[in-house]
């Protein structure tokens, strides 16, 4: 301990300050304490209550905190990291953290103490998903990332004080399998198969083949295209501004969510061609019939790419009746119109910047992995042309 001597216009003190090693982060702190005398009894007080200030305001924390720790779950952690981490992200990010959690719950035990979670079963939560399970790389790594994201926050929470181990997680990609080469082959539809595709969309849902069909032409995302407002359609220069995404877990009925775009590229203008004009123009004449014709029925909420009660579809409800088309080795979703539109624009040799501006892509992988198959297959087609040329 040592006194330092202070003067002011209150006259003469003594300042008592101790070093103390902090028991929860092993790290020396300073406490200090202001006193009127530098007696041997005044540093006596002076010392004692150092050590009682310090005993109160770490020890018995730690004390506290470790009796916590005793009973304190994996479970009970994550939830808290849920709640701590909702407020910072978009509405669907938050979504897609709970679906991550609930994915790592299904590995661990509910009365598993977060003390007992460690490094190994963290790495065998990701190979088992990843190595054992097959499913892809950047679930895979997403899992992984929310793994790391709840031990970062256990670290702040002082529930644990080293989590390099954890850090230091890696997944290595591995060999893909056939169905995985066969899912990266079938992300998009050729003309031929579009066709059959809407064809059987209109015989079970005209209004949805049109909305598809819609994708196709302009490579908008799904969300992008039930946000769609009437104010954001511009007839005059054949565009649509896309701003919003319809938040996907907001069922028919409930009340409609309008979230942020995937990125800041997604914000952007995208030039329709006629058709797609006709049916963008069909669903407003539409709409505006349904609300003069069903009043009590329909309730504007000045979308575009609605059902006949004038909610937004609901994405579940539209790849549950994607599903039940059958095109020949192809899994329809509402993406693979999008994919679609894509592979449409490679075979017209579209820069492919330019497909990534108008599809809103900031990474490119995916615009390349579509871009570079359909290209190949040009490639091939033409082969197989110049093969057959004969003088």
């Amino acid at each position: 301990m040592w006194i330092e001597k202070i003067e002011n216009s209150k006259g003469i003190r003594y300042k008592y300050t101790e070093r103390f090693k902090n028991p929860a982060t092993r790290k020396f702190i300073k406490l200090s304490i202001t006193l009127n005398s530098a007696n041997k009894q005044a540093q006596k007080i002076a010392l004692e209550m150092l050590r009682n200030k310090f005993d109160e305001k770490y020890i018995s924390a730690e004390k506290q905190l470790q009796e916590k720790l005793q009973n304190l779950t994996f479970y009970t952690v994550a939830d808290e990291w849920l709640e701590y981490a909702k407020p910072t992200v978009k509405l669907m990010t938050a979504i897609n953290h709970e679906n991550y959690v609930k994915r790592i719950k299904k590995f661990i035990p509910a009365d598993l103490f977060f003390l007992n979670f460690s490094p190994a079963m963290a790495e065998k939560i990701i190979r088992d998903l990843y190595y054992t399970i097959n499913l892809s790389f950047g679930y895979s790594k997403a899992i992984l990332e929310t793994i790391k994201a709840i031990m970062r926050y256990a670290k702040k929470s002082g529930y644990i004080y080293d989590i390099s181990d954890f850090e230091e997680i890696t997944i290595k990609r591995r060999p893909l399998t056939e169905n995985e080469l066969q899912k990266t082959m079938n992300k998009f539809l050729n003309k031929n198969e579009l066709a059959e595709c809407l064809k059987q969309l209109t015989a079970l849902n005209p209004r949805l083949s049109l909305a598809m069909e819609f994708i196709a032409l302009t490579g908008l995302r799904c969300g992008e295209l039930l946000a769609l407002r009437v104010q954001d359609y511009d007839r005059n220069n054949s565009s649509i501004n896309v701003n919003a995404t319809l938040i996907s877990k907001v069922n028919n009925g409930d009340e409609v969510k309008r979230g942020t775009p995937k990125n800041i590229y997604s914000y952007r203008d995208v030039l329709l061609n006629d058709r797609a004009k006709h049916i963008i123009e069909w669903f407003i004449l539409e709409n505006k019939k349904s609300a003069q014709w069903n009043g009590r029925t329909y309730k504007d909420r000045g979308y575009i790419f609605t059902s006949k009660n004038g909610y937004p579809y609901d994405l579940s409800y539209i790849n549950r009746i994607l599903r039940k088309i059958n095109i020949w080795d192809k899994r329809i979703t509402s993406h693979i119109f999008r994919h679609t539109h894509i592979s449409l624009l490679a075979e017209l040799n579209t820069p492919l910047k330019a497909i990534m501006q108008r599809v809103g892509h900031h990474n490119p992988n995916t615009t390349l992995k579509i871009y570079t198959h359909v290209t190949e297959t040009m490639k091939t087609e033409l082969n197989n042309k110049l093969k057959a040329l004969n003088f």
